[in-house]
């Protein structure tokens, strides 16, 4: 009950994002794992994510060397894209980026929060351009969902972010203009075209 009324405090939550970008800070740490545990509350996670200070404190500690820094960073950012108003402002480039590294690191729990993360942000339509133009994350996935090393957990996430995505383009695919002389033909239509072929 408490976390609502702390994170609407802004003396303290902004001493607490400041000081949990604060690699050198010896309480950083806790400071990372009170962001993370008022994320646990949907109603602080538009606040949070439309902060840019509480974004970069969490992109730089993703990169930390200490798991336990990306730990609390990547889960932070999973509640955080499961918020519906913040998916399109979280869709950047850094995010993404941040979230495909992380997905690829060993540690099972980091590679589930990573991989949560892209598949809340793959359920909005407004994200889906992002996702695809970032270079790593659909690489990413593919690489989950089909890698023998990958918890069933985490292939069936990544699964579920894919035909997500596929279903999102499709669904652009068969939205877009089609010139009246065209002939109607369901989509994909599976033929290849070419340029006055010999045949």
């Amino acid at each position: 009950a408490n976390a609502p009324i702390l994170c609407k405090n802004d003396q303290l939550l902004n001493s607490i994002i400041t000081v949990a970008g604060a690699i050198d800070s010896p309480i950083h740490t806790r400071c990372l794992e009170i962001l993370c545990n008022f994320t646990r509350f949907p109603s602080n996670n538009a606040r949070l994510a439309a902060m840019p200070k509480c974004i970069n404190a969490l992109l730089l500690c993703c990169k930390s060397k200490i798991a336990e820094d990306r730990m609390w960073s990547v889960r932070t950012l999973q509640n955080l894209c499961s918020d519906a108003s913040s998916k399109v402002g979280l869709a950047t480039g850094a995010v993404l980026t941040a979230l495909s590294t992380a997905a690829m690191r060993k540690d099972h729990d980091e590679q589930y929060a990573a991989v949560g993360a892209l598949m809340n942000l793959s359920t909005e339509p407004g994200s889906i351009v992002p996702l695809t133009n970032t270079k790593t994350v659909v690489a990413t996935l593919v690489h989950l969902a089909h890698s023998p090393n990958t918890s069933s957990a985490v292939r069936k996430l990544a699964c579920d972010s894919l035909a997500t995505i596929g279903l999102w383009l499709q669904t652009l695919a068969s939205a877009g203009t089609v010139p009246p002389e065209i002939p109607f033909s369901p989509l994909p239509t599976h033929s290849a075209t070419g340029w006055l072929r010999w045949e």
